[in-house]
């Protein structure tokens, strides 16, 4: 009997131990799968200039796994670069190997209004007249009559003037001088977790730059009104078309020196003075104008938070675009009560671009 114990025993032993030796190597090939990990090395600059028109030239890559794994056949690049719209893009490479161990690497590229960007023959056929933005701000509710055929005009040069009928309001702000309660506006929107867009001259983004940065922090966007509130359609001609780049070009290189950015490619004309022709000069130059489909008399300093409130509120419509200076401090008042009120009746807001 004793030897058949033995047996069993020996049996029961060969058992655990191999039990135990199968754990020992499963553990030891996750280790191995562990340490077998891809890389992807970018060559070249990982941020990248290009002027409008330029065609990006992938500078290359080199892939490499600790285990010798060839991952040509494995490595994911999504390109967005737009060389036909300024802006910030960005190359995604991504590469995974045969355990699943994934690695990504990114490269952005920024294409830049080109500064030798000319004068068109085609721009002397365009009306270059100056015409004054307005339309009539109705207190019923309703959107502005204008809306239905001057709008349809404009969305030919990339210009709007309000959103799609639905209950979404843009908040939209001019500024160009320091005498401004902005700070304390921009607070009251990220505490109401609303996002809005400034339209500003060169000076005041360069006088400003820690605000610029919270603008961006929080999502905010951020458009070119000129350099210097110049009335644009002036120079919207062959013998002054240096100026009016120089004016775009100008805010462009400010806000990019301050923020480490590029600016959203949005545009407000200075005091609302346009021209067909320079709306389509911006829509060249990778731009969306927007002008607004609410205003009122408020770049004074003598507005209360009543007054704002109410003007606020009597001119709303769906979809409304709101021009709004912050040189007073009735609309910073008066701005989070505006809020809330209009997101208890549900609405929402939002930014132009997304117009």
């Amino acid at each position: 009997m004793k030897w058949k114990k033995c047996i069993i025993g020996g049996i029961i032993i060969l058992i655990i131990g191999s039990v135990f030796l199968w754990k020992q190597m499963r553990t030891m090939e996750r280790q191995d799968e562990n340490i077998c990990y891809p890389q992807v090395i970018l060559k070249g600059n990982k941020i990248m200039t290009l002027n409008m028109g330029e065609n990006y030239q992938e500078p290359g890559y080199e892939l490499k796994d600790s285990c010798g794994e060839n991952l040509e056949n494995r490595l994911e690049i999504k390109n967005t670069v737009d060389n036909s719209n300024p802006g910030t893009y960005e190359i995604f490479y991504k590469v995974s190997n045969q355990y699943g161990n994934v690695v990504e690497e990114k490269r952005f590229v920024t294409v830049k209004t080109n500064t030798n960007f000319t004068y068109q023959d085609s721009y002397d056929k365009l009306d270059n007249q100056v015409h004054n933005w307005g339309i009539a701000n109705k207190k019923d509710g309703a959107r502005p009559a204008e809306v239905d055929g001057l709008s349809e005009k404009l969305k030919a040069y990339n210009a709007y003037l309000v959103g799609k009928d639905e209950k979404k309001l843009y908040l939209t702000f001019d500024e160009g001088s320091n005498d401004t309660y902005l700070k304390e506006i921009v607070d009251v929107l990220n505490q109401n977790e609303v996002k809005a867009t400034f339209f500003f001259c060169r000076r005041f983004i360069l006088d400003n730059p820690e605000l610029m940065k919270t603008l961006v922090k929080y999502g905010h966007s951020v458009g070119n009104h000129t350099a210097n509130h110049y009335q644009m359609p002036l120079y919207a001609t062959r013998e002054n078309f240096q100026k009016y780049l120089n004016e775009i070009i100008a805010v462009e290189e400010a806000f990019e020196q301050v923020t480490g950015s590029s600016m959203d490619r949005i545009y407000r004309e200075p005091k609302g003075e346009y021209s067909f022709r320079s709306l389509q000069i911006m829509k060249d130059l990778g731009y969306k104008t927007y002008f607004w489909s609410i205003a009122y008399v408020d770049f004074g300093e003598n507005l209360s938070k009543e007054a704002a409130l109410r003007e606020m509120t009597s001119r709303m419509h769906n979809g409304a675009v709101y021009l709004m200076h912050p040189k007073n401090k009735g609309n910073y008042e008066a701005l989070d009560d505006f809020i809330k009120n209009m997101k208890a009746q549900g609405y929402t807001f939002d930014l132009v671009k997304n117009i």
